[in-house]
């Protein structure tokens, strides 16, 4: 294997942990395990959330996730078209998604649906792959928005 090849790898394999990353908040979302979002994030993690804010640490996060996730019924993140671009031990990286939110019994519909991309810049630490920044960018909506901004 050449140089050329062992370097073609090292990115290849990067660039599946940064996906899997991304996958891995999706999912810690769905399930409410907020927690596991400290091996998403740097600790310091700068975090712009459109309507939920510009946030700093991954307490922030999670406490802005708790608010926006814990009063639906379930919610669904799916993540496509992932991307990244590595060099050495940083990388920008994003996907798209689209969130379907749930609330049983919400007056005018229960379901509420956001599509829109997230933007990663990442760092390689002695633990894996970390997003220090991200940027949540919301394209469009649609549904019964009460779902996801009216609380009972």
């Amino acid at each position: 294997m050449t140089g050329s090849d062992l370097m073609n790898l090292e990115t290849l394999v990067a660039t599946r942990q940064i996906h899997d990353l991304q996958v891995t908040y999706s999912m810690a979302l769905d399930a409410r395990r907020y927690d596991d979002l400290d091996d998403v994030f740097v600790p310091d993690v700068a975090a712009d959330y459109g309507h939920a804010g510009q946030l700093r640490g991954v307490s922030e996060v999670k406490d802005a996730c708790r608010i926006a996730l814990d009063p639906l019924t379930s919610s669904q993140h799916h993540n496509g078209n992932h991307w990244a671009r590595v060099d050495g031990d940083t990388a920008q990286a994003g996907c798209t998604f689209i969130s379907s939110l749930r609330r049983d019994g919400t007056a005018g519909g229960d379901l509420y649906q956001m599509g829109g991309r997230y933007d990663d810049e990442l760092v390689r630490t002695p633990g894996g792959w970390r997003i220090s920044k991200r940027t949540l960018t919301v394209l469009w909506a649609e549904g019964n928005p009460r779902v996801r901004f009216d609380r009972p």
